[in-house]
C-alpha cells in the first residue's frame, strides 16, 4: 500500500506537532531555546514544509525573535502510533548543522488515544534513537549520541548496560558518542533502531553499532523527531551560534515502522 504522506492533511493523520503533555499541547522543553509552530500548509512562516521528495522541519527566527529562549521557531513531529517492543523504527534524513543545533529522533513514554484521553504517562523511560549535539565549538553533525533514560534510578530499568559496541565513539561520551565519520548534515543517512525486547539494538546506515540492556517499564511509547536550537545545559557552550537559518533545515526522507511477526 502506498505510504507516502504528500501534503499537510495526510500529515495530520500520522502526527502531532506538540509534545504529549500538558494535554498535547507542550510547545517546547526546558533545555533548548526553540518553540514548536504548526502553521497552515503554504503560510510562508510555516515549519513542515513539503519538498518533491521530503518534508523540511525549518527553523526560523520569527519576527522580534532572536537566539534566546523562546525567540526561535522550529518544527516537530510527534508520532500517533503507538510503538512497543518488537518493533523496527528507521528515519532518512539529513539533519542541520551549525553550533547549537541538536536534532533528535526518540521514543517517549504514553500514547495518545483517538478519543483525545491519554495513557500513563511517566518519564523514563525514554530511548533517544540519536542526538546530536552541536555545541562547544562543534558546528558538525557528526557525534550521534544513543542514550537510554532512567533519571538515576537505573535499578527501574533492569540496570541499563551494554551488550556490545561497534566502530569508534568518542572519549568524552564512551557509552554514547558514536563517531559517524561524517557530517550528516552534507547529505542523507539511515538512522534505525531494532527494538528487541529488553536488548534495543541501534543502526546507522544500516550497520549495528550499539546493543544495551534496558527495560521499558512504562506505557507504549511514541516516536518523535524535533528540530530543537539553541541549549541550556550546564557546561554548554553555544556562543559561536549563528542566526543562519539555512543551515537549521532537519529534511526528512521517510520514517518506517515494522513491526516483528511471531515466529
Amino acid at each position: 500500500m502506498d505510504a507516502t504522506v504528500r501534503n499537510r492533511a495526510e500529515l495530520d493523520q500520522e502526527f502531532y506537532y506538540r509534545y504529549i503533555y500538558d494535554g498535547g499541547k507542550l510547545d517546547k522543553l526546558s533545555t533548548y531555546w526553540s518553540q514548536h509552530r504548526d502553521y497552515p500548509e503554504g503560510d510562508p512562516k510555516s515549519l513542515h514544509v513539503f519538498g518533491g521528495d521530503s518534508l523540511t522541519l525549518k527553523g526560523r527566527i520569527p519576527p522580534g525573535g532572536g537566539l534566546r529562549d523562546r525567540g526561535l521557531e522550529a518544527g516537530m513531529l510527534r508520532g500517533k502510533i503507538p510503538i512497543e517492543e518488537g518493533m523496527f523504527i528507521e528515519m532518512r534524513a539529513r539533519l542541520p548543522r551549525g553550533v547549537g543545533t541538536w536534532p533528535a529522533f526518540w521514543l517517549n513514554g504514553g500514547v495518545q488515544n483517538p478519543d483525545g484521553t491519554f495513557s500513563k504517562l511517566s518519564w523514563p523511560p525514554e530511548i533517544d534513537i540519536f542526538e546530536f549535539f552541536n555545541w562547544n565549538g562543534r558546528p558538525k553533525s557528526r557525534i550521534m549520541e544513543c542514550n537510554i533514560q532512567t533519571n538515576g534510578k537505573p535499578q527501574a530499568f533492569g540496570n541499563p548496560h551494554n551488550i556490545f559496541q561497534n566502530g569508534k565513539w568518542e572519549k568524552n561520551y564512551p557509552n554514547k558518542g558514536f563517531d559517524t565519520g561524517v557530517d550528516c548534515s552534507e547529505g542523507f543517512h539511515v538512522f534505525a533502531l531494532d527494538w528487541r525486547k529488553n536488548e534495543p539494538i541501534w543502526l546507522f546506515d544500516g550497520k549495528p553499532i550499539k546493543q544495551t540492556y534496558y527495560e521499558w517499564n512504562g506505557s507504549p511509547a511514541h516516536v518523535l523527531i524535533t528540530n530543537q536550537l539553541g541549549m541550556m545545559m550546564p557546561g554548554t557552550k553555544i556562543s559561536e551560534m549563528k542566526p543562519d537559518e539555512k543551515n537549521w533545515d532537519y529534511v526528512v526522507d521517510y520514517v518506517r515502522i515494522w513491526k516483528r511477526q511471531p515466529l
